[in-house]
């Protein structure tokens, strides 16, 4: 199955997370932080399915923001 993923809102949610888990007393995560910023679309996939997210809650909507099939 093929999901268009928007990699600004995926790319957003790994910082939150890496700064979440910086702020927790986990200062490592910073680096983190850095490669996330820098990343690739391609690497942000890659990490992102390490971290185990599900890639379809980042997926594009092409029916206007509607979530369901009618």
């Amino acid at each position: 199955m093929k999901i268009d993923v928007d990699v600004d809102q995926l790319r957003e949610s790994l910082l939150d997370r890496a700064g979440s888990a910086a702020g927790a007393g986990f200062p490592a995560a910073m680096l983190d932080v850095a490669d996330i910023e820098d990343e690739s679309p391609q690497e942000l996939l890659a990490r992102a399915e390490c971290e185990g997210l599900d890639l379809r809650d980042f997926a594009v909507d092409d029916d206007y923001g509607a979530s369901y099939d009618w």
